[in-house]
């Protein structure tokens, strides 16, 4: 572990992820929150206005309630979710670069993004938990994007850090091409529980953290499965949300 952090402080030495905007890739100047140049910051649809008091998504302006549409029509299992801000194409781009273009310092960044966003959330959690992707996905891609922001996240909050609890047990089909029904079926039996000692986990507050949420489907299934080994409450945090539809 410290051989992997001195690692990182010597990278970010060498290649400095401070003087390029981390959207577009303009030169910035090291005073920029989260590394974003104005007209990028501008353009996130950050979630600091009316939120779903359930998954909080961006509640679209015809929305009149308290909950988005989807969590109007579909019942959740974890207890409440936050979100960073809306997933459109600015947010894609950031995403896009970690996942597929494997410039993992993001999940840095993202991290302190997701930190702040907790800051000002009046909840106790006692252990974090990433969304586990499968090991055929992980071989592949060479990392666990989720994990590499929980870790990240935990050491700004000094919180506790499982990312062995959970395993991923199916690889799912790709969830962006599915609809609501769809998703659900694909991860039926997605997700299991690791060796673990139930003590330290039953009755706990647990904070679950992925990089996007959609319809809540992977949430849900995360949840029952945590629900059923004890844990208390569920809190789910992600860095981008889809909007505020009915998705079919």
């Amino acid at each position: 572990m410290r051989l992997k952090r001195l690692w990182e402080k010597l990278t970010e030495l060498i290649f400095p992820h401070s003087i390029y905007c981390i959207c577009c890739g303009n030169i910035i100047d090291e005073s920029r929150p989260y590394a974003l140049c104005n007209d990028c910051m501008e353009h996130f649809r950050w979630a600091n206005e009316r939120t779903c008091s359930k998954c909080g998504k961006l509640l679209s302006e015809n929305n009149t309630k308290e909950l988005c549409y989807n969590c109007q029509e579909n019942k959740h299992y974890f207890d409440r979710g936050f979100t960073c801000a809306q997933y459109g194409v600015y947010e894609k781009k950031v995403i896009f670069n970690l996942k597929y273009k494997k410039k993992t310092y993001l999940s840095k960044i993202i991290a302190e993004i997701m930190y702040d966003r907790m800051l000002i959330e009046e909840i106790k959690y006692d252990i974090v938990i990433p969304v586990p992707i499968h090991s055929k996905r992980l071989k592949k891609r060479g990392f666990n994007q989720a994990e590499l922001i929980a870790r990240y996240f935990t050491r700004l909050e000094k919180t506790t850090l499982n990312s062995k609890y959970l395993i991923r047990t199916k690889q799912t089909d790709v969830s962006k091409k599915l609809n609501s029904e769809e998703r659900k079926l694909n991860l039926i039996n997605a997700f299991n529980i690791n060796k673990y000692d139930k003590s330290d986990i039953k009755g706990k507050n647990v904070l679950v953290i992925d990089d996007i949420y959609t319809t809540g489907a992977t949430a849900d299934a995360i949840s029952k499965i945590l629900k059923n080994a004890g844990v208390n409450k569920i809190y789910f945090l992600s860095f981008v949300a889809g909007g505020d539809l009915i998705i079919h």
